[in-house]
């Protein structure tokens, strides 16, 4: 009996093998059909040194000890040495195409839009942490989300300024005070940069802000509690909890970037430190949640954006909860949008005050060009600064696209493919045929590498040298904010809301001097980048500043 069970067991393995066989045949001979139809040529094949990319693998997993860098080393590296697009063989066999070609990242992102997804696997990576929301979202969900979240980055919502002008005043508050030469102590700019984006995105999502960087000051005005005292929620604004959350989404951060890099083998980090995270951050959220609800019972519908000039400020917060009655949704929503407008914008902050004080020239011709637009002796008056005025000084354009270029927020992303397609580059021995894209094929573009190409770029792409872009367009080889339909909404919010900040920090100080911090193991001159889902100053900007004379208080 137990031979026949064995004998029986032999023959439904030799079933499956043969039907596995089949079924792979007659899939790779209709698609290669398919790239034959459309003209297109195989790819290069990438090298590794070991089976399924290990090599590679055991690289990005070892960096801490290493000293290498994630980018430059590994990814920039590897596409000075195969060329521009390739296909890579990763984890148990699995062939994705890796790009920095601006037509193919146009197509992916643009003019192939329905024929690529964020897919399930950054729901899988991501969902741990950002549940069911925009940016794990594919199909009817995301176009609602998207619809959802439109009105509030209207021009008129973005050119508010008000509340970002409390959050500077706050944040030149916990520089501390200037000794009798006018220089404050050593500073990391970072820890404030990410107190005032979270005071300006609560305030701008939320209708209210937590205060967190006067909360993390424990300061208090005529002996109440500041945020008690605006009537706020009083656990929201509490320091201890406001750190609590900032920790938490850095432990939450590091374990989604290692569930990222370990492709899919993801589910093996889920750790109790992760839940705990999770969970941490889920409580500082629901919060809000309760006041959505609470204010969704009392009012029939959310004020519209255009309704909402003049009168009550349209607030996601209250759109969301009058179209979603689930909080476990409106949570997850929330909590997606807050971290992007928190930790973007001060990603970027960090890196243009980090190159403003390494680049002191730079520095001093930027103050000048902000000085000449926005006197600091009349900035509310006869110069306000507005999101049209910050617009129109060209050179602090000039600076923020530089800064984004070299180091822009989101270094790496992916697509899958929806159904066979085609990508217009990268096949032939040339590189210059197009290549045909299996249907659940990955797709990696590496932002920052398509961005310091030296063939689009020049021969200095390396250099920030923000005179590069007097005359030159904005086209598919600069991608901060990605593009295609999927564009980052909050584009012009993050560019305007750093521009006023860098303004206002110039009008107050003449001179940025970069301080050395302990834990640099990089050589000379390579800068040491925090890749997180954002990348960011890995030892954060610390920097010395003094006063100018005739600050604006």
């Amino acid at each position: 009996m137990a031979y026949i069970s064995f004998q029986y067991f032999m023959y439904l393995c030799a079933a499956f093998i043969l039907y596995y066989s089949v079924r792979s045949y007659i899939s790779n001979r209709r698609f290669r059909q398919f790239a034959l139809q459309n003209g297109c040529a195989a790819p290069h094949q990438a090298r590794n040194k070991l089976p399924w990319g290990i090599d590679r693998l055991y690289r990005v997993l070892n960096l801490a000890k290493s000293g290498e860098d994630l980018l430059d080393d590994i990814f920039v590296q590897r596409f000075l040495d195969e060329g521009w697009t390739m296909q890579c063989t990763t984890l148990f066999g699995a062939q994705i195409i890796q790009t920095v070609d601006p037509q193919n990242v146009q197509a992916v992102l643009a003019t192939k839009f329905k024929d690529f997804e964020v897919g399930e696997g950054r729901h899988k990576q991501f969902g741990v942490v950002l549940g069911k929301s925009i940016f794990t979202s594919d199909g009817p969900f995301w176009e609602h989300s998207r619809a959802l979240f439109r009105p509030q980055f209207a021009r008129e919502q973005i050119n508010d300024l008000a509340s970002t002008e409390k959050s500077t005043q706050d944040l030149f508050q916990a520089l501390g005070p200037v000794d009798e030469n006018g220089w404050t102590a050593s500073v990391d700019l970072l820890p404030l940069l990410y107190h005032f984006t979270l005071d300006t995105a609560t305030d701008f999502l939320f209708g209210q802000s937590v205060d967190s960087q006067l909360a993390a000051l424990q300061i208090s005005k005529e002996g109440e509690d500041v945020a008690e005292k605006a009537g706020h929620v009083n656990a929201a604004a509490d320091a201890a909890q406001e750190d609590n959350f900032a920790d938490a989404f850095a432990t939450a951060n590091k374990y989604m970037v290692l569930r990222i890099r370990l492709q899919g083998l993801y589910w093996l980090v889920n750790n109790t430190q992760l839940q705990r995270a999770v969970a941490t951050m889920r409580r500082f959220t629901d919060q809000f949640v309760q006041l959505a609800l609470q204010h969704s019972q009392s009012s029939k519908r959310a004020p519209s954006a255009s309704e909402a000039v003049g009168k009550e400020r349209y607030s996601l917060l209250s759109a969301l909860a009058a179209q979603a009655q689930d909080p476990t949704e409106i949570r997850d929503q929330l909590l997606a949008i807050l971290l992007a407008g928190r930790d973007t914008t001060a990603a970027l902050l960090g890196w243009v005050l980090y190159v403003l004080a390494t680049h002191p020239a730079v520095f001093q011709d930027l103050r000048a060009a902000v000085l000449a637009a926005f006197p600091p002796s009349s900035w509310s008056s006869t110069h306000p600064i507005t999101f049209t005025s910050l617009k129109a000084c060209r050179y602090l354009t000039y600076v923020l696209n530089e800064t984004l270029r070299l180091y822009p927020p989101v270094p790496l992303n992916l697509r899958v493919a929806l159904r066979d397609t085609v990508l217009p580059t990268g096949g032939g021995p040339d590189g210059s045929q197009p290549i045909a894209v299996r249907k659940g094929q990955v797709v990696v573009f590496c932002v920052y590498a398509m961005q310091r190409r030296e063939d689009l770029w020049g021969s200095d792409a390396g250099v920030f040298r923000p005179e590069r872009w007097e005359g030159r367009k904005l086209d598919w080889g600069f991608l901060p904010f990605s593009g295609g339909p999927r564009v980052c909404l909050g584009q012009q919010y993050a560019l305007t809301e750093a521009a006023y900040l860098v303004v206002r920090f110039l009008q107050r100080f003449d001179r940025l001097d970069p301080v050395s911090g302990a834990g640099s193991r990089a050589p000379a001159g390579k800068v040491e980048k925090g890749l997180g889902l954002i990348m960011s100053p890995r030892h954060g900007v610390r920097v010395r500043l003094h006063a100018a004379a005739a600050a604006a208080v």
